[in-house]
């Protein structure tokens, strides 16, 4: 972790990666963003028009540190990787010119289990940041009450009746692949009333998904690997139709956005798999 101290709101803003230039764009701040990239997933559709009307620097990759420069920001906002030494460097080379970074809280190392109360606190933070706090302290409110509708209405099952989950992200030959049990998305199927049976991370044999046998499957969307593509290749392999969720068909797709960094549509998401869960 490192401290960053601002003296007055950003007034340049880079924000790249998707969920969190489509967060700002929802708390009214467009009109800062001079650039983005790093598009992953399908637009939420509450902000879709203005998100793609941003000045792209790449579309589903990250620009270049001297690209980024010539913009001169005063903030940078991304995903950790964003700052890998393949990419723009450490954050620390950034605040030695002066320019505030700000990294996304569920795609930081080393800050434990990834979990939806880490994107509340993104929220929190932009509204100290852009003295917003009024804004976001209402956004922030209504996703509670959200949340607290869809947990009270799971409270009363007991852990070991509740609707097994897991995670598949793509299929390549015959292997699919896996989340792990510290990702956002074991967070997401517990919020919505289900039991995660994400562990690893990585490619796992069709033996494994067959072992495991979840009662439903969260497909991850990315407009690179559909969620189509991958529902249809598990329905249509032979060595699956006993699986529980691929005989009755209950899968639930998510966007990656909403999984990996969390975004505006994570509540979306989990009011939607508890809905199937538990109809």
């Amino acid at each position: 972790e490192a401290e960053q101290t601002f003296t007055k709101c950003p007034e340049r803003v880079v924000s790249i990666s998707q969920a969190n230039t489509e967060m700002l764009v929802s708390l009214g701040l467009s009109d800062l963003i001079v650039a983005t990239a790093h598009r992953t997933s399908t637009p939420w559709p509450e902000t879709a028009a203005e998100y793609e009307s941003l000045n792209f620097l790449a579309m589903d990759d990250y620009p270049s540190k001297e690209v980024v420069l010539s913009l001169e920001p005063d903030l940078i906002v991304g995903w950790g990787s964003l700052f890998a030494d393949d990419a723009l460097g450490a954050t620390s080379d950034w605040n030695d010119r002066g320019i505030n970074t700000y990294l996304m809280k569920n795609t930081v190392s080393g800050l434990g289990k990834r979990n939806f109360e880490f994107l509340i606190q993104d929220i929190e933070n932009f509204g100290k940041i852009f003295d917003i706090e009024e804004k976001t302290d209402a956004l922030v409110a209504d996703i509670r009450s959200r949340l607290a509708a869809v947990e009270a209405r799971t409270a009363d099952i007991p852990e070991d009746e509740r609707p097994t989950v897991l995670t598949v992200q793509m299929l390549k030959d015959n292997e699919w692949f896996a989340r792990a049990a510290t990702d956002l998305t074991a967070n997401i199927i517990e919020l919505a009333g289900g039991k995660c049976l994400d562990e690893e991370y990585g490619y796992a044999s069709m033996e494994v998904l067959i072992d495991k046998n979840p009662d439903a499957i969260l497909v991850i969307d990315r407009e690179t690997k559909p969620a189509a593509d991958t529902i249809q290749g598990l329905l249509d392999n032979p060595a699956l139709q006993e699986v529980t969720a691929i005989k009755n068909q209950n899968f639930y797709t998510i966007t990656h956005v909403s999984f990996y960094c969390g975004s505006m549509q994570t509540i979306e998401d989990i009011e939607g798999l508890s809905e199937m869960l538990h109809k």
